[in-house]
């Protein structure tokens, strides 16, 4: 893979294929392997790699490593914030390895995979669904961003804010540190804290975004994190349950927890409002104040 803008627009198209081949856990060489890249194709790699199976930082051994700090403030910013999302999705990658594992859906998917009946997104590969997260990041040295949104109400990910309703085409110029990706009504996304390795988990509540306009679920699976007793069953299974006309959260847990578990949680709107914290019990509910956003 070579530092160039060209070869960070294929990546994702040839993600999606390696997973329809059967081989889902793929990545890239973020920055490009060959030879020296630059700040900015650098930090929109590392952006892009926040949403891809693998998040790979590699590149040959007499180029300036691809380390945030070495590119100047600002890319390193970028980079820095994209690292921590990535930590922050987690516990939501973490489960859907485990719902691939269990029933063979991929978790990075292509438009065409995850709308059949939508013409306009059923060739696009610059843009593909991370689980429930339509993610379109930019991949152009100008800093165009295009997103094609599919019918329906979405809201962008994570920061939130008021519903865009497609079939829409959003474009135009980027900051440097946007990462264009929305998520649909109803999408129960869950995240970490931000934490500097895995065994840090759980690093403290968990907080899982909820997106009023539909109901919606999602089953935050963990296990022990080193073991393949997972193969045996044993894990712990959160079964999460959005409400959306009693604006609730519910749950049930199940299963055995493992070492790094979350233990408590809270919930937060796509206008920012949060509940309280309470514990993850074997049951329990949480209700997210009113949001007017849509």
């Amino acid at each position: 893979i070579n530092p160039t803008w060209g070869d960070l627009a294929q990546q994702p198209g040839m993600m999606l294929k390696w997973g329809l081949a059967g081989s889902p856990y793929v990545g890239c060489d973020i920055g490009g392997f060959t030879g020296e890249t630059n700040a900015a194709l650098l930090a929109r790699w590392y952006q892009q790699g926040v949403f891809l199976p693998i998040m790979r930082v590699h590149s040959v051994n007499v180029a300036t490593p691809h380390w945030p700090w070495l590119w100047g403030a600002e890319a390193g910013e970028v980079m820095k914030a994209a690292l921590e999302l990535r930590y922050r999705l987690l516990p939501y990658h973490y489960s859907l390895a485990h719902r691939m594992y269990n029933t063979g859906q991929l978790w990075m998917r292509s438009m065409a995979q995850a709308f059949s009946t939508s013409a306009a997104t059923s060739d696009l590969t610059s843009q593909w669904m991370d689980g429930d997260i339509l993610v379109a990041p930019v991949l152009t040295e100008d800093s165009q961003m295009e997103v094609v949104l599919p019918e329906g109400q979405w809201y962008p990910f994570p920061g939130g804010g008021p519903a865009v309703h497609g079939p829409t085409k959003l474009s135009g110029l980027a900051n440097a540190s946007d990462i264009p990706a929305f998520v649909a009504a109803g999408s129960v996304v869950p995240l970490g804290p931000v934490v500097q390795h895995t065994g840090a988990l759980p690093g403290g509540p968990l907080e899982v975004l909820v997106f009023p306009g539909a109901d919606g679920s999602f089953e935050l699976i963990d296990d022990d994190g080193e073991t393949t007793a997972y193969e045996q069953g044993t894990t712990r299974c959160v079964q999460f349950t959005w409400t959306d006309a009693s604006a609730t959260l519910s749950w049930t847990a199940s299963g055995t927890p493992g070492p790094h578990h979350f233990q408590q949680v809270f919930i937060t709107g796509p206008s920012g409002a949060r509940s309280g914290v309470v514990d993850i019990a074997s049951s329990g509910e949480l209700r997210l104040a009113a949001e007017f956003v849509v």
